[in-house]
């Protein structure tokens, strides 16, 4: 599933080609793939005045409302005709058209005339100004949960997904299974760093290419060169040569080094 920064790749590039662009008409090959029914009228006629994103969510700006796309697994957005798995086609008044494209069909497009409530469940946004040092560090005292599941979970902070909170364990020397509210304050301010350091730097990369995510016309990211951990199954770390492993961690797979990541419990 795209991360925050395969998101927000996807959204600088939405914000120099859509931008201004009128909806003229809706094709829906899937139906599931735009909510709610009523959506195709509220959207007919509308402008669209920005691209931004919230969390993993595209925030499509229209002159009412917006409408926000959540790509989940396999969804794309692409200017040029995809051959197979359109599930949304938006045609605007300029003749040129926004397709997306969906091979598992669980994307979705939903239309919301008000995105602060559609949003209200999502935590902080790791890369704003808000998230301090100290902030982070209020949010991990409070919770007696493993620390691997709770920074997944997108109502505590929005945006992280299993890579990214796999390599940001292990640059700040956290074991994925340590609790939260155990950590102490210097590996808390170093998994915080961490965290705002790996995103930018794969925003810069353009988001990471493991299995299918592209953007635009069909590019890749290129932070896959730079993971340290995730995918690395039985390669020597990069740090100490001890032998990448990975575990199942509420129920998702999890990457770390046995010896350069201490356990808080």
């Amino acid at each position: 599933m795209p991360e925050l920064p395969e998101v927000e790749t996807v959204v600088r590039g939405l914000q120099t080609t859509i931008v201004g662009e009128t909806i003229q008409d809706i094709e829906i090959p899937w139906s599931k793939a735009l909510q709610p029914d009523s959506a195709y009228d509220s959207l007919i006629g509308k402008t669209i005045h920005g691209v931004s994103r919230r969390a993993k969510f595209i925030n499509i700006e229209l002159d009412r409302g917006s409408l926000v796309v959540h790509l989940r697994m396999t969804g794309k957005l692409s200017r040029l005709y995809p051959e197979k798995y359109v599930t949304v086609i938006l045609h605007f008044q300029s003749g040129n058209s926004l397709f997306f494209q969906d091979m598992r069909k669980f994307g979705r497009m939903v239309y919301t005339e008000d995105k602060q409530e559609f949003f209200a469940h999502l935590g902080p946004e790791p890369l704003s100004d808000d998230f301090s040092v100290s902030l982070f560090q209020d949010m991990l005292k409070e919770k007696n949960r493993m620390i691997k599941p709770l920074l997944l979970d997108q109502t505590f902070l929005a945006g992280l997904g299993n890579i990214y909170v796999d390599e940001a364990l292990f640059q700040a020397g956290v074991h994925p299974e340590s609790f939260a509210k155990l950590i102490p304050k210097k590996q808390s301010g170093k998994l915080h760093q961490a965290i705002r350091h790996i995103l930018s730097e794969s925003i810069r990369a353009q988001g990471t290419t493991v299995v299918n995510f592209s953007h635009g016309e069909n590019q890749s990211g290129t932070y896959q060169a730079a993971l340290q951990v995730y995918g690395r199954r039985g390669e020597p770390c990069q740090d100490c040569e001890t032998p990448i492993e990975k575990i199942k961690l509420g129920q998702r797979g999890t990457h770390f080094c046995p010896r350069c990541q201490k356990t808080y419990r």
